[in-house]
Order: structure tokens, then C-alpha cells, then sequence
């Protein structure tokens, strides 16, 4: 780990607007646009949220000099758009649009370290990891070392992180190998503790029932799940326009499915902070112009943990994807996406004390026993257990269970924009459906109704239009999200949204920085962007202390040249050593609150072969960490586990997980008696006190490019 500056502090770059003009939907939409606006040349400031409709040229698989497109992004979208006129090839944008072989896959995450040094070594040291010991008796860490703690004797406490990876097989996607396994990154049983990654199941069950079709899936192109809240089941896409969930041992769900029309392209997946809604871009190859799809996520499962309202928080055990609708996007060629909802609460419990079936606001009538929207507690089979929609309305003590602003962030790494679209209007519609009035509430019944009518042991086919929630052809126009601002940034790679402030969130005084969101350029320069007014804490909400301004440049800093992916890094804190220089203001003679939530990102960078950490703070955006590893040859993605501060990397060209764990581990000691050694604590490296360590690799039979796990209880 190098722990020095590793790079200067760039000054705040301008950015320079374009006007646009407006656009239309497809799929049951109409036009759709954000609020006007002018050409600026001050630094930060966007152009119009309005929708740019492509110019489209004729076929040829050419760039705007008229030879065929060269270089790293050769197979994956060079010679789409002509850089000086901007005109977009129809027939390249087709092509590349379907093409997710290995080659454009690879292309895709961007150079190697071969097309950018050639044969040179990795000169990285490599990085001490515990032999562990291999133990009997054990189920959760059967078949990998047990790397701190004691071996299990069965029975006692127990967990796991687990989820999905997803590759190119070495012999192509079908039925028999569709790129998706389910897998382990860390677990605990009794005293025993690994983070040695594990292959729980090749392929991924759920991808294997007959309703999913694995031989015509296609290649996986990406998977999501939320950067804050318990995301159960990752929600995948895939080359043949399908998108479909992946489980986990106690989601207590077998899936969920919706097929997009063969025009309509995925090509990025996102879920939202409360899983409330799963967005997905697309490209449009009969309009050649990029959409954002929009589904709605009904999730009833875990059953303590989540509720069983569509586009309302839950766990995401997902039981539907209901496909509302599109939004036109001012570009043709999305890339990349990350989104963020409205957080006031800490966990699924968090409701004043009260599980989440405890705050039910609908039910069978105490009188007639007809499925109610509860306005009083006359009408409750069990008053204790049940809440009125009074409550969470305006006003009502638990309406802070409830996203009311959020947005999306989207990127063209081929047209040099990145969007941010407001979800206020689609948060706002759905919360006035279900708390608005009895009557409202009442149609949102409809689908209790339809899915009670269909087999429970077989995936849902898509809802009809007119049963809750309704699509947009259907709804208000007023509920479709609308794009906010558009911002230039030369060939965005990557993008993530700030998901919590987590302490800061509770005023101005504890020195909380403004909400977050990061672009990361194919020309090394991180871009950090505040929402404005589309985002804030429910705190800040009730507080009146909500931004009110548009969305805004406010840093830019070099990272690395060839940026990947990023994450938000999560386990930032506020008095590292690191951080005393960008951070120097002091609040009660604490360093001011920086969080991995929302102010730092760490990135992943393919043509350095590293793992960059970095934090931006007001006008200062610094890399304060980088690591290496010998074994980490050609990463292009990262993932954390829940439980345990361990990042599990996909090395494409080695067809591997390479797992990290950098925080100390604890046994967990909520079960006297039955989890070994109460409370003990093991730390990285030899003694114990280091800032990393490998904890495992796991092979996989193809080239590995996305990894997405969550806790498993």
C-alpha cells in the first residue's frame, strides 16, 4: 500500500454547456422534459434538462476521419459518434449495441495493462495472506480456510455474505453455462471466521428455471443492488434484453423477470437506495437514442425485514418487476448509471421500534374482512400491529419511511455527458397513490389482487397496465422522472451517487459537506458534482436545511488514467491521518465528518492494475491510498461484504476473484454461549495490526467483470 500523496490537487475545471432541444418516449410514452434553461460558460453550471434528439448519418463502420475505428475502444464504440459533428452512425450504433462477446466485453472495461505497456511484469509486492487452517464440522466455511477464530463444531451462530459474479464462460453463454454463479465472500459460524471467497452454486439457480430460458439469456451484461440499504436478490440484465434476479439462501423469493422488445438494447442497471425502482439503460436501435427504463420492485421477502408494497422499501426478496415506462435521455449512448433515494432511518427495524409487518397500512377490514387502506383504527383486525395512511403522509410520525427525493446520475462515455434525472416526480406520485386518500390507496390493492390470482411457485409474468402500479401511458404524465441537467465531461467511464451521511445528517454544525456525485473521465479526471435541490436527507427535509440549487460542478482531481468502475468506499473515518490535511476544519475538536457513503470513492483502475481510495471534500478532490498486489493483474470491478470490511475483485484476464479484507473482524456475540470466543477481535496482517491482507482466491470458468453480494443472515 503506498500511503503517501500520491497526486496534486487540480483546480475546479469549468464546464461548458450546450442548449438542447426536446425529445419523446418510447413504449407507451409522450414527451417528457426538465425544467429550461440557458447556455452557460460558468464553471458548473449544466445545460438545459432537456432531451437532444441524435442526428443520425449512414451506414459505415467509420469514424469522422473515414477509416475504420482503431484503438482500445475499437470493438465497443469507437466510430459511433463523429466526434466534430457529433452525427451518429445508425449502423454502428446497431452493431455495437448487441455485441457483447469476451472481446467487447473486455473492451468495454477499457485498455489492459498489455495494450498499454506491453509485456512488462507486475513489479507490485504481494500482499500477506493468513494460511488458515481447514476444519471439520463446519458448513459455512466447509472447503475453505478458517482464517481467524476456531474451528466450528456445528450448530451456534452463524452468517454469510453472499451473491452473484458474473463472467464471459471460456466457451460462450448457454443453458449449461450462462455466466452467472452464485458465491460467498465472507462468513462466520460459532468461532470461526473466513473471507476466503467460495462457489456455492454454478450457475446461479434462479438462472436455471425454465422461466428465465438460459440457453437464450445471452451474455450477462451487469448486475445491481444498493449501496446503502439490504439488497437480498441482485437484479441482472443480459445480452438478449432480458432482466432477471439472482438469489441468495434467505431472500425467500425464486425470482423475478421482465423481457425488454428486441429494439430496446440494455446496456447499465441500477437499483435504487430503498430498492424501491430498478432503472436500466437502453439503446434504442429503431429510434437510435438512449432511454431509462423505469420497473417498479415489489419485494415481500425477508418477512421481518421488508414490506410488500410496489416501489415502497424493502429487502429485496423480489417477488415483480413491473416495467413502467421510459424516459428519453438528451443522449443516444448511455453507458453507465447510479441512482439514490431519500434515506431517514437506519435499518428495516428502525420505525419507532416496530418490524416492518408492524407498520402494514392495509389489511382485511375488522368488520367485512375486505382487503382495507386503514384510515382508522376502527377498521384494524389488530390496531397494535397496523398504521393508518395518516402516518405516513405529511405530517404523520412515520413518514420518514417514505423516499420523496432521489435522482439518477447517467453517462455517455461515447458523447461526453453525463445527465442527472430527477425521481421526485415518480416518488411523489407514488406516495400520493398510496397516502394521498382512501380512495387512491384503494386502487393500489389491485395488486394484491392480480398476484394472488397467479401461481405461487412460478415467476410472474408482467402485470396488466391498468393494475397497480400503472404504467406511464397510464399514469399522469406528471409521474415520469424528468432529466434536471446535463453536464460536459470528456468520455465519463464510471459514475456513483453519495447513498448517506450517516451522523452528519443532523445539521450544518457537525461540518457536513453537501451531498455527492462522482464521474470518473477515460482522461484520469474525477468529477464531483453536488444534486442540488434533487437530493437530501429526510432530516434535512423536516429541518428546512435542504439544498435548493441545481445541480453543480464542485471539484475536479486527478485519479488515475484509466478508470474502470468505482464504488463508494464506505469505510472511511473522519480522523484517519490521511485525511488531516484536506480536511482541516475542526468541530468540537473533531476533524469534520468525511464518510465513505458519500465523500470518497474507491476506483478501480484496469490499466495500472490498482485499487485507487479517494476522498473529496468542498473543492479538494485527493487519492490517499493505492493498492497493489502481484496476484491483481487485470481488475475491472469491485464489491464489498456487509459484515466485515472485505473487497472481493474480478480479475478478467485471470478468471478469478481476488478477495481483500483491510478491517479488523469480530466474532459475533449476540448468542451467549453458542459463538465461540465473545466479542473477540482478529486484525489484518501478521500481527494484527495491519491495514490489509488477501484473504482468497476462487476460479471461475470464464473472465469475471462484475461481483455483487449482500448479507445472508
Amino acid at each position: 500500500m503506498i500511503r503517501a500523496r500520491l497526486r496534486s490537487v487540480l483546480p475546479v475545471l469549468a464546464v461548458f454547456a450546450c442548449q438542447s432541444n426536446d425529445g419523446s418516449t418510447s413504449e407507451g410514452g409522450t414527451d417528457s422534459n426538465g425544467p429550461t434553461g440557458t447556455a452557460s460558460e460558468t464553471a458548473g453550471e449544466p445545460t438545459a434538462g432537456t432531451v437532444d434528439p441524435p442526428t443520425t448519418g449512414g451506414a459505415g463502420d467509420t469514424d469522422d476521419t473515414g477509416e475504420p475505428p482503431t484503438g482500445p475502444y475499437a470493438r465497443c464504440g469507437a466510430g459511433i459518434v463523429d466526434s466534430a459533428s457529433g452525427e451518429i452512425d445508425a449502423a454502428r450504433y446497431k452493431e455495437v449495441a448487441g455485441d457483447w462477446s469476451k472481446e467487447a466485453v473486455s473492451c468495454r472495461l477499457g485498455p489492459t495493462w498489455a495494450e498499454l505497456h506491453g509485456d512488462a511484469g507486475n513489479d507490485a509486492p504481494e500482499v500477506w495472506g493468513p494460511a488458515g487452517q481447514t476444519c471439520g464440522g463446519g458448513y459455512l466455511t466447509d472447503g475453505i480456510p478458517v482464517q481467524a477464530g476456531v474451528c466450528p463444531e456445528g450448530g451456534g451462530c452463524y452468517g454469510s455474505v453472499a451473491g452473484q459474479a458474473l463472467y464471459v464462460p471460456t466457451a460462450g453463454p448457454g443453458a449449461a453455462n450462462p455466466g452467472v454463479d452464485r458465491i460467498q465472500t465472507h462468513a462466520w459460524e460459532q468461532g470461526a471466521i473466513s473471507s476466503h471467497p467460495k462457489l456455492l452454486s454454478s450457475p446461479e439457480p434462479f438462472v436455471t428455471r425454465p422461466e428465465y430460458d438460459a440457453a437464450a439469456l445471452g451474455q450477462p451484461i451487469a448486475i445491481a443492488r444498493s449501496e446503502r440499504n439490504w439488497t437480498n436478490d441482485g437484479v441482472a440484465i443480459f445480452a438478449n434484453g432480458a432482466v432477471g434476479t439472482g438469489g441468495t439462501a434467505t431472500s425467500g423469493s425464486i425470482g423475478a423477470y421482465y423481457q425488454f422488445p428486441p429494439h430496446l438494447e440494455p446496456s447499465a442497471i441500477t437499483i435504487t437506495s430503498n430498492n424501491e425502482f430498478v432503472l436500466v439503460t437502453l439503446w434504442n436501435t429503431e429510434e437510435i437514442r438512449g432511454e431509462l427504463a423505469v420497473l417498479s420492485v415489489r419485494a415481500p421477502t425477508p418477512n421481518a425485514h421488508s414490506w410488500w408494497y410496489h416501489g415502497l422499501f424493502n429487502a429485496g426478496g423480489v417477488r415483480e418487476l413491473k416495467f413502467l415506462g421510459t424516459v428519453p435521455l438528451p443522449f443516444a449512448t448511455p453507458t453507465s448509471i447510479a441512482a439514490v433515494t431519500t434515506h431517514g432511518w437506519t435499518n428495516p427495524n428502525d420505525a419507532g421500534g416496530k418490524s416492518m409487518h408492524s407498520v402494514s397500512f392495509t389489511g382485511p377490514h375488522k368488520d367485512t374482512m375486505v382487503d382495507t387502506c386503514y384510515t382508522s383504527t376502527e377498521q384494524m383486525v389488530d390496531p397494535a400491529n397496523s398504521q393508518p395512511i395518516s402516518a405516513f403522509a405529511a405530517g404523520g410520525g412515520l413518514q420518514h419511511l417514505i423516499a420523496r427525493k432521489g435522482y439518477a446520475v447517467v453517462a455517455s462515455q461515447w458523447e461526453d455527458k453525463v445527465a442527472f434525472v430527477d425521481l421526485a416526480p415518480l416518488l411523489d406520485y407514488f406516495h400520493s397513490m398510496y397516502f394521498g386518500s382512501e380512495a387512491s390507496c384503494g386502487e393500489t390493492l389491485s395488486q394484491f389482487v392480480w398476484d394472488k390470482a397467479q401461481p405461487g411457485d412460478q415467476v410472474l409474468a408482467q402485470a396488466p397496465a391498468d393494475v397497480w402500479p400503472y404504467t406511464f401511458d397510464v399514469a399522469p404524465e406528471s409521474a415520469r422522472p424528468t432529466v434536471a441537467a446535463v453536464f460536459d465531461v470528456a468520455a465519463p467511464r464510471a459514475v456513483r451517487v453519495g447513498v448517506d451521511k450517516a451522523q452528519a445528517i443532523y445539521g450544518p454544525t457537525n461540518g457536513v459537506d453537501v451531498w455527492k456525485a462522482y464521474a470518473a473521465g477515460d482522461d484520469g479526471v474525477l468529477h464531483v458534482f453536488t444534486p442540488g435541490r434533487l437530493m437530501a436527507s429526510w432530516f434535512e427535509v423536516g429541518k428546512g436545511e435542504q439544498a435548493t440549487g441545481e445541480p453543480a460542478l464542485v471539484a475536479t482531481g486527478q485519479i488515475c488514467q484509466h478508470p474502470t468502475t468505482m464504488v463508494m468506499h464506505r469505510s472511511l473515518e473522519a480522523d484517519h491521518p490521511s485525511f488531516l490535511d484536506i480536511v482541516p476544519e475542526k468541530v468540537d475538536d473533531k476533524t469534520q465528518e468525511v464518510r465513505g457513503s458519500n465523500d470518497g470513492v474507491i476506483v478501480v483502475c484496469r490499466g495500472e492494475r490498482t485499487l485507487q481510495h479517494a476522498v473529496a471534500w468542498k473543492d479538494r478532490v485527493e487519492v490517499y491510498e493505492e493498492i497493489r498486489d502481484s496476484r491483481m493483474n487485470d481488475p475491472v470491478a469491485v464489491w464489498y461484504s456487509d459484515r466485515a470490511d472485505v473487497r472481493t475483485v474480478a480479475e478478467f484476464a485471470g478468471q478469478r476473484l481476488l478477495s481483500y479484507r483491510f478491517g479488523r473482524v469480530k466474532i459475533e456475540d449476540w448468542q451467549e454461549g453458542g459463538c465461540g470466543p465473545q466479542g473477540a477481535e482478529y486484525g489484518p496482517g501478521e500481527d494484527g495490526m495491519g491495514d490489509h491482507e488477501f484473504a482468497g482466491e476462487l476460479a471461475l470458468p470464464g473472465f469475471p467483470f462484475h461481483v455483487s453480494v449482500a448479507n445472508v443472515n
